[in-house]
């Protein structure tokens, strides 16, 4: 009975949405036989394309869903934003929290509460040293700056006043929310009695396979501390399995006040927030096999790396328009991500790289620079710099050779999507194992950001420029990489509206319930051992009774024999 009436109260819900979206269209289509000719077949044609129009509405069950991102990194929201857009275009409600509200109308997709402003900005705000300082304690900085920290906005007027009073008519479905450092945001899953999904931006966590029981495969596949792109010997293995092992321990460690946290500004009867990490349904991973490596994965663990490339509506301005066109003899685009910033290398650094590319003319160079007069003077006249780039209208270009890149993992996607060779220049945290992979893949180089120099970046251009193996590789990895039986897109639709349908068990993995010693067959290893040691000792007692035996008679028989004579 109780479950009928849930899908009664679910199917009210869908029938409300699937009326508001029909009254939309309506409007739409009334304006637009009013504004048009008054034919009589312009209007057979008007009524027959809002007819069609509702029939497609009709047959898609819109479902309310709440999106929540509490980390100000833009290219995180690339990804997770992306994904509620998506599911706002197939017709659901998105109520969307975050720090980036649209700036164009969206249909069927709300800002209820913007958080811009407060926080400490993060874009075009890190320095290489502060890179480098980060790189030290990548999980300590997860678990703290930009996980911990990140608790404290649910006390925030804004918040508090969506807390205290949530939509009800209708109520959500379903919680979407980033899976990075900030895990007590989880608790809205259970705050308001819904599912929830969580994105990861990245490569995933050793961590975060823990919670939702996804197998580790130490031996073969490198987590996301790892430089290596394959694991090729005993050292390496260990080295995987002591991080995969290690990384974890570290994060619940410093990750654990978010329990007050859950406490304090959702509810005070809040479990441990390791316990509220189980309450996942599913985790959308921004990653995919034919980059990062084969693994068995849990049905919970699925794969939509891609998502933010096929979502990417980004355009030329009409200035880099032109100045891509005209460069016939190709554009080299060097960027370090939305955080880190070229300006502040060292002055001797950047001045080698002007020497390089100034070298490589009639070849022009593009390079994000967020505050160009931090740049020391002497700028190459082939050189272009802006402070925003639409990367993706840059990189799908024609004429574009090279991506110089901190191997960034939107970037890196990008580049293997687009099929772009990759000189790597990386930096912190997955970037080292995303330029290696372009390096193992035959489509990279990869360079240490202490030795830029003109000498170094003249050979990784040199090499890149003059030896067609690299392009060939990047073309062949894009064709791996786009070769899928369905889209990122549809994934990432299906399987979110499996999980509100289905509920949020269904795909929950035994192993969240199990000590980590069951889940590793430490009992059975040390049962097994042990029988084999008690088996030998009982062998060998068995051998040294036989023996006493045998080496018994025989002195008898000697013995015997030396009475006779």
């Amino acid at each position: 009975m109780a479950v009928q009436l849930s899908e009664c109260s679910s199917n009210m819900k869908n029938y409300k949405l699937i009326v508001i979206n029909s009254l939309r269209i309506l409007q739409i289509f009334i304006y637009l036989m009013h504004v048009l000719h008054k034919t009589k077949e312009m209007m057979y044609l008007h009524f027959s394309l809002l007819i069609l129009a509702l029939l497609l509405v009709l047959s898609t069950q819109g479902y309310r869903i709440l999106c929540i991102f509490p980390f100000n990194g833009r290219s995180q929201f690339h990804v997770t934003g992306a994904l509620c857009k998506v599911l706002a275009q197939h017709g659901h409600q998105i109520d969307m929290i975050s720090h980036f509200p649209s700036n164009t109308p969206i249909a069927n997709y709300t800002d209820i509460v913007n958080l811009q402003g407060t926080r400490k900005a993060v874009v075009n705000s890190f320095t290489l040293d502060f890179a480098k300082e980060i790189n030290a304690a990548v999980t300590f900085h997860i678990a703290t700056t930009y996980g911990s920290d990140l608790c404290t906005l649910m006390g925030h007027e804004k918040m508090q006043k969506f807390i205290k009073n949530p939509p009800n008519d209708p109520p959500y479905d379903l919680v979407i929310t980033e899976y990075f450092g900030s895990s007590c945001y989880f608790g809205f899953g259970r705050f308001l009695n819904i599912p929830i999904i969580g994105v990861v931006a990245s490569l995933e966590f050793a961590y975060m396979n823990e919670v939702i029981g996804n197998p580790m495969s130490s031996s073969f596949f490198p987590g996301f501390f790892v430089e290596y792109p394959v694991l090729v010997n005993f050292w390496q293995r260990l080295s995987n399995t002591i991080e995969n092992f290690i990384q974890p321990r570290i994060f619940n460690y410093y990750s654990s006040p978010q329990t007050d946290a859950m406490r304090k500004y959702l509810r005070q009867d809040m479990p441990d927030v390791r316990e509220i990490e189980k309450d996942l349904a599913l985790v959308f991973v921004n990653s995919h096999y034919s980059f990062h490596g084969i693994r068995p994965v849990t049905p919970s663990f699925i794969e939509i790396g891609g998502l933010h490339v096929e979502m990417d509506r980004s355009q030329l301005t009409s200035e880099l328009q032109e100045w891509m066109d005209d460069a016939d003899d190709g554009v080299i685009y060097f960027s370090l991500g939305s955080m880190v910033n070229i300006e502040t290398m060292s002055n001797s650094s950047l001045v080698g790289l002007y020497d390089s590319f100034r070298k490589i003319t009639p070849i022009k160079v593009l390079m994000k620079i967020a505050n160009r007069d931090q740049l020391p003077p002497g700028l190459p006249g082939n050189v272009m710099t802006s402070s925003w780039v639409p990367q993706m209208a840059i990189l799908k270009h024609q004429n574009i050779r090279i991506f110089i890149s901190h191997g960034g993992m939107l970037g890196s996607l990008e580049a293997i999507y687009n099929g772009v060779p990759v000189i790597g220049i990386p930096l912190f945290a997955d970037q080292f194992r995303n330029i290696n992979v372009f390096v193992h893949k035959g489509m990279g180089i990869k360079l240490r950001y202490e030795d830029i120099s003109e000498k170094v970046m003249d050979a990784a251009l040199d090499a890149v420029l003059n030896n067609r193996n690299y392009t060939e590789n990047a073309k062949r990895e894009a064709l791996y990489f786009k070769d899928r039986p369905i889209t990122a897109r549809e994934v990432a639709i299906f399987w979110t509206e499996y999980v509100i349908r289905n509920g949020p068990n269904v795909l929950r993995s035994p192993t969240m319930d199990m000590p980590w010693w069951q889940t590793n067959l430490i009992d059975v290893y040390g049962f097994l051992i042990a029988c084999i040691i008690i088996a030998v000792y009982f062998l060998s007692m068995i051998v040294k009774v036989v023996m006493n035996i045998f080496l018994g008679k025989k002195s008898i028989l000697k013995t015997n024999k030396l009475k006779k004579y």
